[in-house]
Order: C-alpha cells, then structure tokens, then sequence
C-alpha cells in the first residue's frame, strides 16, 4: 500500500519506519529535507514531497500526486488548519480527527468546559478570561500556587508556574504574573486570552488511545521530560526524552490507575463525538498527573502521538504500522497491541538557543555516525534536521532522537555513549538523568497516594478559588 505521512520530526520519522517494517510504499510530506524522512521513502519506493504541512491546498496537491491508500498526520498543527477534512474530502482514509474535535488540544478552554459539561474524572479547577487585565486582577487575589497558560496551543509559549504558598502578594509574585500576562496577549489571537488552573504536583505521564471511530485500542504508557536540562531545570520544551515500559505501564503507575486514566480517555471520546456530532479518528493522549487531590488528573490532551512519547512507544509496539491500517480500514476492535515486555529510553540532542531561540538554534552542521550509533545498540530518529548539500543542518529545534531498549539505567548508560558518537561546529545538549530517576518517581508517587487518602489534605485543598472542578 502507498501511505503518505504528513510532518517533518522524529515523531513521523519514526511513523514511516513502522509503515515501512509493514511492508508499505511509504511517501512523505514535509517542509525540509528530513534524512529519515528521505531514507525511508527512498528504499520503499516512495518520495518525499516538500511543501507547508499546515496548509490544506498543498496536501490536496500532494494527494492527487500521490493518490495514496491511507494518510497518516503527525503534528497538531496540520490538524488545527483542517488539512484532515481535506484528505476526507478526497474520499483517503486519514489517521488523524478533524479540526472541530482537535479543539480539545487546540483551546485549553474548550478542553476544561467540556470536561465539566460532560463530568469525566480527573479535571483540575480553572478560571479563564477574555480580558488581559481582569486575568491579572484575579492573579494578584489568589491565595496559593496557579499555572497561567495561554487559552489556545502556541507551541508551548507563555506558560508559567507561580508557586506561593503564603507570600501571595510578594513583588516576585506579581512581576512574574506581569511578564507571563504580557508574552500571551502577543501570542493568543482568539477571543478568550488566559486560563488559570489550579497547581497540582505529582509523577506526570501520558496514555494514548487509537481510534478507528467505532473502537479504541491504547498504546503503552510513556513519561516526558519536559524541562531542558538535568532533573527539571530550565525552560519547558517540547520534550527532552521519555521513557516507556516495562511492557504496557510504567514502574510508578499501577494496574488500577491505568484503568482510570483508561475510562477518563474513553470519556473524552465520547464527550467530544457528542459535541461535534461525528466519529473520532486518530489518536488520543492524555497527558496526566498523579496528583493527592484527584488521582489520575489530565494536564492536556494530544490529538496526535506525543513526541518524544512516540518515539518510546512506537519502538516497543511490534505491530505499530498494522495499527495505522487497521485505523483506514476501520477494524481496530479484531486489533491487539504487540507490546516487547522490555523498556525504552529516549534522549533527544538540541542545538543550544533551543527552545528560547530557535534562530540562534538554526543553522548549524551535524555530524552524526548512523553506522556506529546502530552497532552500539541506540536507534535514531531525525528530527528538525534538514540534509542539504550532502550535510545535515539544523533546523532550529530539537536534532534527533536516540532510543534504547533494555533496563532503564543500563539503556541510558548506552544512549550516553551513542550520543557521543554525534558532534557539530556548535554547541549540542541533552539530558543525561532520563531513565535513572525511576526510584524518584516510584517515591513521587507513593507519596501521593498517601496524601490522596488523607481527608485533612483534601480538606485544606477544597478552599482553592471558587469554580467548579475536580473529581473525587
């Protein structure tokens, strides 16, 4: 079969390779040069088409070029600008929902009304505002710790946790609400401008499902590293590693809170279909918290696979390009996931000036050894990386992805020595403490369990400011 993916990253890297061990022509659609991208649609008989993955009328054309029996999308951002509606209106099955349901990621407010509207488990409180400086009145009035976030998806831009248990009318305090108010009144262009939640503390990790429309499977979990460098420090990005496994959980996570985080998803389905009156199609991911308040607590949804989270699943799911079919063909509910019971760890390498300045992060030459890093035991993604010249130049944000599979330290030990085999003209950095802080979070999250169960906790929390929320 000819699949086209649409996306540039490791994430799609990652995808064509599944489709490709499927035994698939696999074409690719992306506005550089991906190596990865360009290795597998070369050996599978396929092309890489370039052209803007956003814009619809440029998906149209690379549809009618291609005709392909099934379209895979792997950012948001496609999704958001209707590019799926366009493959259906082409009559090519598409993993991937439409614009009207990818809402839920798009707009945080959506996401937190429909989850009221419809009761699903897991919801944190939140006020939203439509005025810049009402939100900035309220900030200043709150007495504990919120996170301020943008009220739609801008990459991650503007949002900023205020912790400030007490002193919540320090000078700190308010120069740091200012700021982060500020940045989202240039980047947030709908009506709504700010929603703020309620701060919850706990082992993050993220479940996806995979919908057909009619049925939904899920994939094993995975946990991100959001932050830029060692054990949390530094700005949010768009994910510096992740972990996966053992077989379908991770080590922190137990068989009960699984199925939670399960029903909160399969929920959400449903809430949405309801509310856009049609069939979701594609993937589904919740982002959560263990927290003491809520237990299983959604941060946000993805409605595509999480990157890095894709790259630690897609490498331990055996049948992962199967799945992709099964999604065009509307069979996933004869589908079983072909999990390795073995762990993964990712690490990703980023050219410094990444993600607080993506043109300082551009530009720069990469030398990697495939050859070596494959010997080692490490696979590699390419990610924004662009070949051009017969060199590998970095596109301004994260380069590539390395994963391992085995023992959580043992595969991390391993990745440190592959990424040594990668060098450049320009400072390179990653994370080295992904996959060997598990005992930290088993402890994380025993420790809220035992809060979760203790009513004067609950009690002291319940005070938070007064909008409807939560679940019990």
């Amino acid at each position: 079969m000819k699949v086209l993916v649409i996306g540039e990253g490791a994430r799609e890297h990652a995808i064509a390779e599944s489709l490709a061990n499927a035994g698939d022509s696999v074409f690719a659609l992306a506005s550089f040069r991906n190596p990865g991208l360009l290795s597998v649609t070369s050996r599978t008989g396929g092309r890489l088409l370039l052209g803007r993955v956003t814009d619809p009328s440029t998906a149209r054309r690379a549809l009618q070029s291609i005709s392909p029996d099934l379209v895979v999308i792997g950012p948001e951002d496609p999704l958001f600008s209707g590019v799926s509606e366009t493959v259906r209106e082409e009559g090519i099955p598409v993993v991937g929902p439409n614009s009207s349901m990818a809402r839920i990621e798009a707009s945080k407010v959506w996401m937190r009304q429909l989850m009221e509207k419809y009761d699903i488990p897991g919801r944190l409180r939140f006020k939203s505002f439509d005025s810049i400086a009402e939100a900035a009145v309220f900030v200043k009035s709150v007495e504990g710790s919120i996170v301020i976030k943008p009220a739609e998806q801008v990459g991650g831009k503007g949002v900023r946790v205020i912790t400030d248990i007490q002193a919540y009318l320090s000078q700190d305090k308010k120069e740091s609400a200012s700021f982060t108010l500020s940045e989202i009144s240039t980047t947030v262009k709908g009506k709504e401008k700010v929603i703020v939640e309620e701060k919850v503390e706990g082992p993050e990790y993220t479940l996806h499902g995979l919908s057909d429309g009619h049925s939904m499977i899920f994939l094993p979990l995975a946990q991100d590293y959001k932050h830029a460098f060692d054990y949390g420090v530094g700005p949010e990005t768009g994910g510096m590693g992740s972990i996966s496994g053992p077989k379908d959980s991770l080590p922190f996570i137990t068989s009960s809170e699984l199925e939670e985080t399960k029903d909160i998803l399969n929920a959400t389905i449903k809430a949405v279909e309801a509310e856009t009156k049609g069939s979701y199609v594609g993937f589904l991911g919740g982002q959560m918290m263990l927290t003491p308040l809520w237990g299983p607590t959604v941060i946000e949804y993805y409605t595509r696979l999480g990157d890095p989270e894709a790259s630690s699943i897609i490498t331990r799911v055996r049948n992962f390009g199967e799945l992709l079919h099964r999604v065009g063909s509307t069979s996933l509910a004869r589908a079983t996931v072909d999990v390795m019971d073995e762990p993964a760890v990712v690490k990703v390498v980023a050219p410094r000036g990444y993600p607080m300045n993506r043109n300082m992060a551009a530009g720069h030459s990469l030398t990697v050894d495939v050859e070596r890093i494959r010997e080692a035991g490490c696979i590699i993604y390419f990610g924004s990386v662009s070949l051009e010249g017969g060199k590998l130049v970095t596109q301004g944000s994260r380069a590539l992805e390395l994963v391992a599979l085995g023992g959580f330290e043992e595969a991390s030990k391993r990745l440190e020595r592959c990424i040594s085999m990668v060098s450049s003209n320009y400072p390179l950095y990653h994370r080295s403490d992904i996959g060997v802080t598990i005992s930290d979070q088993i402890k994380l999250a025993e420790l809220s369990r035992r809060m979760r169960s203790s009513d004067a906790y609950r009690a002291m929390l319940s005070t938070f400011f007064d909008v409807k929320g939560g679940s019990s």
